[in-house]
């Protein structure tokens, strides 16, 4: 954990050493920057169609009511994800950047020294070991593949949902604990794009505190 909060700094520079923290610090930093994300893009949204309303655009009221509607719900602590799928992907877009930022310095900090990772098999079991076993002190529970650019990588005890507890589970418990993959997907697209492997990478949980992420490479034709 002390290596994702070292590749989360701005320079990532000094000695992790010098920057021990308790693992279990993230785990409370993660919920905040989903939080702070989702307040964020309703903010810009709002901000644009306030900026749309006074300009005189026709078809803003309605607009304008959801995002009240949406903001009250981050206001009551963000119990509930707002339900505009639109809105989500903006976060999502947000969210897996700054994972495909840490990715690329956890692939810097951490490659291999002794030996070169060239096939793209080789990389994605760099992911389930070396990777996972920093961020996570555990490895991936299952790998597979069909030889063909498409990865499955299972977790059927992700960290970051270990914790995570609602009044429902199921369908809803899964789509609350979406977002908190978003993260790890970059994670993975950008140490992968380190080694020069363009990939496309989704994860879904079909209950808690199971997860699965999938990895398509991408062609260059």
């Amino acid at each position: 954990m002390t290596q994702l909060l070292s590749a989360l700094s701005l320079d990532g520079k000094r000695p992790i050493e010098s920057r021990q923290v308790n693992s279990g610090a993230f785990e409370f930093l993660l919920p905040e920057l989903v939080n702070t994300l989702v307040a964020t893009t309703i903010e810009t949204r709002r901000n644009a169609e306030r900026l749309a309303l006074a300009l005189g655009e026709e078809g803003t009221a309605d607009n304008s009511a959801n995002a009240t509607r949406v903001a009250e719900t981050s206001n009551a602590g963000w119990l509930e994800l707002p339900d505009d799928s639109e809105l989500m992907e903006q976060v999502f877009v947000k969210l897996e950047a700054v994972g495909f930022r840490v990715g690329r310095r956890l692939a810097e900090r951490f490659a291999p020294v002794n030996r070169r990772l060239v096939d793209t098999l080789d990389i994605v079991k760099f992911v389930c070991k070396d990777i996972w076993m920093l961020l996570f002190n555990r490895q991936i529970d299952n790998l597979k593949t069909n030889h063909r650019g498409i990865y499955v990588l299972q977790d059927n005890k992700f960290k970051w949902f270990l914790r995570m507890s609602g009044n429902s589970g199921g369908a809803a418990a899964a789509r609350h604990a979406q977002p908190y993959i978003w993260l790890p997907c970059g994670i993975i697209r950008g140490i992968l794009d380190s080694f020069g492997v363009s990939t496309v990478v989704v994860a879904e949980t079909l209950g808690l505190p199971q997860c699965t992420f999938q990895i398509k490479v991408v062609s260059d034709e």
